[in-house]
């Protein structure tokens, strides 16, 4: 094992790495194939730090004991789906409240670069956000917050000192979640959510309506703390 900080940022590999917030809906635990017999063989619960296309960060507890080059196995669920990804420890740190394992990925078992691709998706498409441009339209206030390609998040809101939100259009990785009329009823609200499919704006299949939701779900549990903290709120209660 090794001691110091967690490493942030970009890998080895130049693959950047994703933030996963602390309240994000995503769930994981790591299974590890250490030398050590009360580590090996069982999941340890953690919280995911980041991930990327070949790997991750999770912090799990300090009484795992593991080291460099070890086997794991990642594992993530959301909303009834569950992914496994084969790998090992390309680090093992110990910090002062618990461990944290940098997971590089062995993405070559069958499936699984695909099956990684919509929680990566919803991942990417929430953490990267950024502030942009507001300002009045008609009676309304519209805030823009920005991510690479066509993701990208604007939210209206009422034209009064309090500025309730009243819709928003959310484009993700795959699909886009629209709500126009948003009340203080949030149950109603989310029942009045719309998906469509991506920027292209065309129209779902039942099946894929349950795929858009499930991206939505993970992706607005995940906004990051440049977006207000009631637009968090709001966005996660609707979704």
């Amino acid at each position: 094992m090794t001691t110091g900080g967690r490493k942030t940022g970009e890998s080895k590999r130049k693959q950047a790495r994703y933030a996963v917030s602390e309240d994000c809906r995503l769930r994981a635990a790591i299974l590890l194939r250490s030398s050590d017999a009360g580590t090996a063989g069982k999941d340890w619960p953690g919280t995911l730090v980041d991930l990327s296309m070949t790997g991750a960060h999770i912090q799990i507890s300090m009484a795992a004991v593991a080291y460099e080059g070890d086997g794991c196995v990642l594992k993530l669920s959301h909303g009834g789906r569950k992914l496994e990804l084969r790998g090992f420890l390309a680090h093992y740190i110990c910090a002062a409240r618990h461990s944290v394992c940098g997971v590089r990925f062995d993405l070559g078992f069958g499936g699984a670069e695909k099956a990684l691709e919509p929680f990566l998706k919803a991942i990417m498409a929430s953490a990267t956000l950024k502030p942009g441009e507001t300002g009045a339209e008609a009676d309304r206030y519209r805030e823009e917050y920005n991510g690479p390609g066509n993701t990208k998040l604007v939210v209206w809101r009422d034209n009064k000192p309090e500025r309730a939100v009243v819709a928003f259009e959310y484009v993700m990785g795959h699909y886009t979640a629209t709500l126009n009329g948003a009340g203080p009823d949030m149950f109603r609200n989310k029942e009045q959510v719309v998906f469509r499919d991506g920027p292209a704006g065309g129209s779902l299949s039942s099946e894929q309506v349950a795929d858009a939701r499930w991206e939505f779900s993970l992706a607005a549990s995940n906004l990051p703390a440049t977006i207000p903290p009631e637009l968090r709120r709001f966005l996660r209660l609707v979704s």
